[in-house]
């Protein structure tokens, strides 16, 4: 019996499975169609590259448009918890920036508000920090420069802070050549609806782009395909926000880069939309069938310079022989197959989920990992991501083993937290590196620890 019809259900069960409804697998996916159109009206008009704020800005951009992607987070922009986080520099942007008079940063969030905290007061905090670090103290007081929506008091209190963060920034000693402008940074902000805003020529100007428009509750939409049709669906703001929490339990490795994949397959090649009459459950297995035919190994690695020292994500199995040299895999959802035994390539895999509590049983294992790596010999160090639990074993490396030009040293120097962030802040400079807070716990936790063994030999 259909659940909406059954006389037994409370209001409560009515109301439950309408908003699983509205918030269908097809819905969500059309929602994201819808507002990655806006993104192409934007960057039409503002001729200006575009880069994806990760995660959720990945869906709205494929990847073929992407000039880059960053990592803003929203939680550096909260009420009172305002921050300029040294793990997410964001620096690699700067070249971009300079060698385009700006970019468009795109990101979104879900109903509530126009946009989100990422773009609102995140970006605004690093343009303010960096403008500073660059040309010093701003001719007109302050470079800090939020929209209208963020409240005054709030705007006044951030200020404050400025000064603090571009302190903390200075210790790091990241700043080079690659990292000089010639103009300030002024954020801009746009979102569906928004009033529009120039653009100076005398600045380098950071556009955010908030691409979802503000509903008060999912709401049915009519709107044009590309061939003029009217298209409806229940549309949902910030759709691809936590995406892990809306993907179908049958496709655990659908994410935006696979979306972009095989978006020709789902969508209507005249309209440019999922067409009406497909179901989540035809979007499953379509998605599905193009997956299996994907030969790729879903192999990504990086130098860490001339270290000898390589890094990457693993997505999927991959067969012995396409591991280059001696590899440490910190994974719990892939095997290496083929192995050979005759080898002399090592290859040790440690079951270590992707995800916080990866993080947290990362420190009990971490003598075990550091034991089998010998620096002798090139070495890559892989987990599902390549920008967390692969990151925090690198770390221990580079402070263990290098100075901070990456030359290999007999002694180790003293660790410190500030050794430990000066060496993630270069690594973030050349890649986009972001270990989680536990999993750089969990490395602090073993480090102080080696310094203490040094002290007592």
């Amino acid at each position: 019996m259909n659940l909406l019809f059954n006389q037994n259900n409370d209001i409560n069960a009515i109301t439950k499975e309408l908003k699983k409804s509205l918030l269908s697998f097809t819905n969500r996916l059309q929602s994201i169609i819808h507002d990655a159109k806006f993104v192409d009206l934007v960057q039409q008009e503002l001729q200006l590259p575009l880069v994806a704020n990760e995660r959720c800005g990945l869906w709205y951009i494929p990847p073929n448009k992407r000039t880059d992607t960053c990592y803003f987070k929203s939680t550096d922009g909260h009420t009172n918890v305002w921050s300029f986080s040294l793990r997410r520099l964001n620096l690699h942007l700067l070249p971009i920036i300079s060698a385009n008079k700006g970019i468009i940063v795109v990101d979104s969030t879900r109903r509530g508000k126009p946009m989100p905290d990422a773009l609102l007061k995140t970006i605004p905090i690093w343009c303010a920090v960096i403008n500073t670090v660059v040309f010093g103290e701003s001719p007109t007081g302050s470079w800090l420069r939020t929209p209208l929506i963020v409240p005054r008091s709030e705007h006044n209190a951030i200020e404050k802070l400025i000064p603090g963060f571009v302190k903390n920034v200075k210790c790091l000693n990241v700043f080079d050549q690659n990292h000089k402008l010639d103009k300030p940074l002024v954020p801009r902000f746009f979102y569906p609806g928004c009033a529009s805003e120039e653009l100076g020529d005398d600045v380098f100007n950071i556009c955010c782009v908030s691409v979802s428009k503000q509903v008060p509750i999912h709401k049915t939409i009519s709107t044009r395909g590309d061939d003029g049709t009217v298209v409806g669906f229940d549309y949902v703001q910030g759709s691809a926000d936590d995406h892990e929490l809306w993907v179908p339990k049958p496709l655990p490795k659908f994410n935006a880069d696979v979306f972009w994949q095989v978006i020709d397959k789902l969508v209507d090649s005249s309209s440019g939309y999922i067409p009406s009459w497909r179901g989540d459950e035809e979007l499953v297995d379509i998605i599905l069938e193009q997956v299996k035919s994907d030969s790729s190994t879903g192999l990504a690695l990086q130098a860490v310079g001339k270290t000898g020292i390589h890094f990457g994500s693993l997505s999927q199995d991959i067969a012995f022989n396409e591991l280059p040299f001696d590899t440490i895999i910190l994974h719990d959802d892939v095997k290496v197959v083929n192995k050979d035994d005759k080898s002399s390539k090592k290859v040790h895999q440690f079951s270590i989920p992707n995800n916080k509590k990866g993080s947290n049983m990362l420190r009990s294992l971490l003598p075990d990992i550091i034991s089998k790596i010998d620096l002798q010999s090139p070495i890559l160090i892989l987990c599902g991501t390549g920008k967390d639990l692969s990151v925090g074993v690198v770390l221990i490396l580079l402070c263990l083993n290098f100075d901070l030009d990456w030359n290999k040293v007999n002694k180790a120097p003293p660790v410190t937290k500030t050794l430990v962030k000066q060496h993630l802040g270069k690594l973030s400079n050349l890649y986009k590196v972001n270990p989680q807070r536990s999993t750089l716990q969990s490395i602090n936790s073993y480090l102080f620890a080696q310094n203490i063994n040094t002290d007592n030999s």
